[in-house]
């Protein structure tokens, strides 16, 4: 503005006055071209200042960039090595799980082969059980069989008990027949001889009397055969104790049957067992059976044959 004072206050003649104003115009344009270029220029500077500054903030973010992309890498090595690692756990963990699998098939076919040794062993356990009731009852049929044997044997021993005190008393009746005078004896067959006797003889008031008493004694027989060897005993089973293995037959020492004698148990024409004499009484003898020569079932009624000494 002052330059533009300046020059107008100056006198110049009027041809001059286009050229002054063409030169004032050209001063002033100058100044503002100069004016505006400083202004740009400090503006420049001032955006230069900026972009120095977006520089290094730039900068310091690319070295924190980078510091974080080397993290970033370490991070991705070990990434990476740890995947190795843990394909590699996962190659064993693979070849664990297969071993593992041929285990668990292996088991399988254990467990299959012990579930049917199982059922075997069911089956086995049923039929063992079975047999174990089954023998229960046998058992129980035993016993009662045990007990009607006992009372059995008990009958017998009975009725062996009545046996010898009827043997007594015929011995006692036959010594005194013996003693007491015979009128008549009378010898009947082969049954053996029948003494008719009709005492009048009074004893005393301890032995009993015998008035008109018929006896008949058992035989006493002693066979030969033509050349005068004795002939075999031959007896009837009485009765039979299988549990005891005892029989009874009806020949005694009358009929020479003697402790040690042994006899062949005949039905019809099989040899259904063994016996040797154990006990003697005048009519009746007492053996015990020879179990492992008896391959049948002894009954009552069976013939006894003389066998042995």
């Amino acid at each position: 503005m002052a330059f533009a004072e300046r020059f107008s206050s100056l006198r110049l003649p009027p041809a001059a006055v286009p050229l002054a104003i063409l030169a004032a115009a050209v001063i002033a344009g100058g100044g503002w071209l100069v004016a505006t270029k400083q202004r740009q220029i400090t503006q420049l500077t001032a955006a230069l200042g900026q972009s120095r500054q977006q520089i290094q903030q730039l900068e310091a973010e690319r070295e924190m960039l980078a510091g974080q992309l080397e993290t970033q890498r370490a991070e991705l090595q070990a990434r990476d090595e740890r995947l190795a690692s843990l394909r590699a756990q996962l190659a064993s963990a693979s070849k664990d799980l297969e071993q593992s699998s041929q285990v668990l098939q292996e088991l399988k076919q254990r467990y299959d082969t012990l579930a049917k040794d199982q059922e075997g062993l069911q089956g086995q356990l049923a039929r063992v059980t079975g047999e174990r009731d089954e023998v229960r009852k046998r058992a129980e049929l035993l016993e009662q069989g045990k007990q009607e044997l006992e009372r059995s044997v008990g009958r017998l021993r009975e009725r062996l008990a009545l046996l010898d005190r009827d043997y007594r008393k015929l011995s006692d009746q036959l010594a005194q027949l013996q003693a007491a005078p015979l009128p008549t004896l009378t010898v009947v067959g082969a049954a053996g001889p029948t003494i008719s006797a009709e005492p009048s003889v009074t004893t005393t008031d301890a032995a009993p009397s015998i008035v008109q008493a018929v006896v008949e004694l058992p035989p006493i027989v002693v066979r030969k055969d033509q050349a005068g060897m004795a002939m075999p005993v031959r007896a009837r089973v009485l009765e039979v104790s299988a549990p005891h293995n005892f029989i009874v037959v009806d020949k005694g020492s009358v009929d020479g049957v003697r402790v040690g004698m042994a006899f062949d148990l005949v039905r019809g024409a099989n040899t259904v067992g063994r016996a040797t004499v154990v006990r003697v009484r005048p009519q009746l003898s007492a053996c015990d059976l020879v179990r492992a020569k008896t391959p049948g079932p002894v009954q009552a009624g069976d013939l006894a044959v003389q066998s042995g000494p």
